[in-house]
């Protein structure tokens, strides 16, 4: 098993963990992952491959979707008062 899948694995076991104890920190990081990793590869994901050249109205309306939800996920970890 190379190390990438190893990572892969790790990071699902991890978020399925941080799921069943109810901490959204885990996802919220994985959030802005996603949404850093989109904006150096200039495509986004939702149900299909979005580029931003082809469509960059849904690509922004995407990646801001995916920052606020790891903003907001990471906060609720430490402000109870959002959730």
């Amino acid at each position: 098993m190379n190390g990438q899948r190893l990572i892969n694995y790790a990071a699902f076991v991890a978020l399925m963990v941080s799921t069943g104890l109810g901490i959204g920190l885990l996802w919220g990081l994985l959030f802005l992952f996603w949404t850093i990793l989109n904006f150096r590869s200039r495509r986004a994901f939702l149900i299909f491959e979005v580029s931003r050249d082809e469509d960059p109205f849904l690509f922004w309306l995407i990646q801001l979707a995916w920052a606020v939800l790891g903003v907001v996920m990471v906060l609720t970890d430490f402000q109870p008062a959002l959730k």
